[in-house]
């Protein structure tokens, strides 16, 4: 069995991109910074990368209801 590769975090990047609101649905509150594109598929803490989400839609998200198309159009869209 191979080792795992110790991840490297980011953590000015991931907290830059925590919001009072989920940026799917604009939900006020705590939430979680997600990555588009996974660490283990290559993700980076880059803000690009990063969104925050509320936790119903940070699981809609895994559970496949939420495209990652969707997503980065949310990201591109951000002023700051």
């Amino acid at each position: 069995m191979l080792p795992k590769c110790e991840r490297i975090r980011d953590r000015n990047a991931i907290k830059a991109a925590r919001r009072d609101f989920c940026e799917y649905c604009y939900r006020w509150g705590k939430g979680e910074v997600h990555h588009i594109k996974s660490k283990g598929a290559g993700g980076h803490d880059v803000p690009d990368n990063l969104i925050h989400l509320c936790h119903e839609c940070h699981r809609k998200v895994h559970d496949g209801k939420i495209p990652r198309r969707v997503l980065r159009e949310i990201v591109g869209k951000r002023t700051t």
